[in-house]
């Protein structure tokens, strides 16, 4: 169960709370029936802890089946039950107690009012102090917790922010601008039907990049539609020398994942492999059925090490972390490279405390494709 630094909380709420009691509700005890004020107060005071500690009991027990902002009408719904009928049951035992040890001295003088008044009275007045109990404990909670999500918020757009950065300077850096105008030169001179394709598909790639600048979250078949055009460059640019194999069930191509997820991996892949025609790299992204995407690719590294600041997979790390997702697991054999995603359910609950994600689904951003896709 979670702990809570409420000791100054429970002392000064308790304090105040008796206090208050006493002097608008239990005067009438002390000056009308004649009861010892000090009596009165021991009394109200053990009901008030009482209240208090079971009250903050069901508190924490229905925070840890329900947290989050994202689950705060759930949490007050169960809330109001579970108080409710604890507060029922303080009540009856409160009036069962002073009656049946006379707690007030009265003897067999009969009450000023019917017995249902009594317990109806108890109830209200023990349903009272739960209410301001459980309404100090759930504001300072959402308070806290929308604090704790506006920051993991931000640190999301950074790393979104920073994810998209490496991306673009990923395709803007001198050597890819070199490279595609290479291979758009040779193309003019040999096949300029060719040639229009990948000015085409580099125009996409650049439009893909542009446009989920400001999306947390974009669909599995949008990525893999992106892929299909960044591929075909990779392709013109290596040949056979690398291939792409897309195996994904196809009730997943509609559950989400960060943006520009693939074509990191895909670029890491290339940027750290040999790439040749004799040795072709293969990459293979693919799902399972508990909805993880798997991309791997045979190992194959460089003699030299290529420089690299590791930003990408450190920041879809990051992102999923952010997500409150599952881990991403990152596994390395002798001769095989895999990178495990969790797909994220497009009704998944729209939370924008917690993320600030946009769930509509994006339009397919990249009609045709050079690559022939297989569903698994």
């Amino acid at each position: 169960m979670e702990k809570l630094n409420d000791k100054w909380l429970r002392i000064g709420g308790i304090t105040v709370l008796n206090l208050f009691l006493n002097i608008f509700f239990y005067l009438d005890l002390v000056h009308i029936k004649h009861i010892p004020f000090l009596k009165v107060f021991l009394l109200s005071t053990a009901y008030v802890i009482i209240s208090w500690e079971v009250t903050r009991f069901i508190i924490l027990l229905v925070r840890k089946k329900f947290p989050g902002i994202q689950n705060t009408r759930k949490r007050i719904i169960n809330l109001g039950i579970y108080v409710t009928a604890a507060t029922l049951a303080i009540s009856l035992l409160k009036v069962e107690f002073i009656s049946g040890v006379d707690f007030y001295n009265m003897g067999e003088t009969p009450s000023d009012h019917p017995v249902i008044f009594e317990y109806l009275y108890s109830f209200g007045m023990n349903m009272f102090y739960a209410l301001i109990i459980t309404g100090i404990y759930e504001s300072l909670y959402f308070f806290h917790q929308w604090k704790k999500s506006f920051s993991e918020m931000e640190q999301l757009r950074k790393a979104n922010l920073q994810s998209q950065f490496e991306s673009l300077k990923n395709q803007v850096n001198p050597h890819f601008l070199f490279n595609s105008l290479n291979t758009l030169s040779s193309l003019v001179e040999e096949d300029k039907d060719k040639a229009v394709h990948f000015i085409a598909e580099l125009s996409r790639v650049y439009r893909y990049l542009l446009q989920t600048n400001e999306k947390e979250l974009t669909t599995l078949n949008a990525e893999l539609e992106f892929i299909q055009a960044y591929y075909f460059l990779l392709q013109t640019r290596f040949g056979n020398g690398v291939k792409l194999v897309v195996e994904v069930l196809p009730s997943f191509r509609e559950f989400l994942i960060p943006p520009l997820t693939l074509q990191i991996l895909v670029e890491n892949a290339v940027k750290h492999n040999v790439v040749s025609s004799t040795r072709p790299l293969i990459i293979r992204i693919h799902t399972d059925a508990l909805g993880n995407l798997m991309v791997d690719n045979n190992l194959q590294k460089k003699a030299q090490s290529v420089p690299s600041s590791g930003m990408g997979l450190a920041n879809i790390t990051s992102k999923y972390k952010l997500l409150n997702q599952s881990e991403v697991i990152i596994q390395t054999t002798k001769e095989n490279f895999q990178v495990k995603l969790p797909l994220m359910s497009p009704q998944m609950p729209y939370d924008p405390f917690s993320t600030g994600l946009s769930l509509k689904k994006d339009p397919a951003i990249i009609p045709n494709s050079p690559i022939q896709l297989k569903n698994a």
